[in-house]
This record gives structure tokens, C-alpha cells and sequence, in this order.
């Protein structure tokens, strides 16, 4: 499959945003292992840096408050 520069960019924000439900989801679980947390966590601020640098920071406030749950 080939995907245009506009189709492979949808198909990463949508995969990011999906991520990040998953990890908000995770973030207010008790049951879930400290070291899965950080690791979703790391990836969260990478994605972050990566939305934030191609112009789409205005889901930024939710990620990181997503990110300072998982740190909890």
C-alpha cells in the first residue's frame, strides 16, 4: 500500500490521538503497572514534541495533563 504525504500524516495524528485515549483511559486505573505508565508516558512526550512541531500544539494542554496522570 502507498499512502500520499496527506494520507500518511492523517494516518499518524489519528494513531497519536488514539494513543492518547489510551493512555488517558490507563491514567486513571489503579491497576496498572508503574513501569507500563512511564513507558506510555515517554511516548506520550514524543508525540507531543512531534505535534507540537508540524503546527498542531492545540491538543497540547491535554496531552500533557495526560501525561502528568500517568506520573501519578
Amino acid at each position: 500500500m502507498t499512502l500520499s504525504a496527506d494520507q500518511l500524516e492523517r494516518l499518524a495524528l489519528h494513531s497519536a490521538f488514539g494513543l492518547h485515549l489510551m493512555a488517558k483511559w490507563m491514567a486513571g486505573r489503579t491497576d496498572v503497572e508503574v513501569d507500563i505508565r512511564e513507558r506510555m508516558r515517554t511516548h506520550l512526550e514524543a508525540i507531543d514534541g512531534v505535534l507540537t512541531s508540524s503546527g498542531h500544539d492545540w491538543i497540547r494542554a491535554e496531552i500533557e495533563a495526560t501525561e502528568a496522570a500517568l506520573r501519578a
